[in-house]
């Protein structure tokens, strides 16, 4: 099983509502990039796992559109949100999954996955991280590629 955690693109600052925060121009070109590098990737029948702030859906939007993949909106994937509910949708999983969602979350997620336990992980924005396991469970995957706007300068 893979699991690619992603972490939106950059957003705009200084708005008062971060749930609709929206994608700066730099940000919409990094989500591209990273779509297209997703869309490279060998996958099982993935599907992408969208947090429901506008910037996440956005990213999750461009991931879509290269990987003609289906976007479902999840509520449990807000960046305050507590890790372990998420892992218990996980390790039900079939299938691959793409999950974008935001800092400090995507962080204490992967981390948990991989080390077994919630800690904060630095995390650029559009940065996307593929897991591989044999069961989505803490402490139960190792990192397979890693991808960052950066690595297309």
């Amino acid at each position: 099983m893979k699991i690619c955690v992603v972490r939106h693109g950059s957003a705009m600052a200084g708005q008062l509502d971060d749930v609709s925060r929206g994608l700066t121009e730099s940000g919409l070109r990094e989500v591209v990039m990273a779509g297209k590098w997703l869309a490279s990737q060998q996958w099982n029948n993935p599907v992408i796992w969208a947090s429901p702030y506008h910037r996440a859906q956005q990213t999750a939007a461009a991931i879509s559109e290269a990987s003609g993949l289906d976007v479902d909106t999840h509520p449990t994937l807000v960046p305050s949100a507590d890790v372990q509910p998420i892992l218990d949708d996980l390790v039900q999983q079939q299938r691959d999954l793409i999950l974008v969602s935001h800092l400090p979350l995507v962080g204490r997620l992967a981390a948990t996955l991989i080390d077994g336990q919630a800690y904060d992980q630095p995390w650029s924005p559009a940065e996307c991280w593929v897991l591989e396991g044999d069961i989505a469970a803490a402490g139960c995957m190792s990192v397979a590629a890693v991808w960052y706007p950066a690595l297309e300068r």
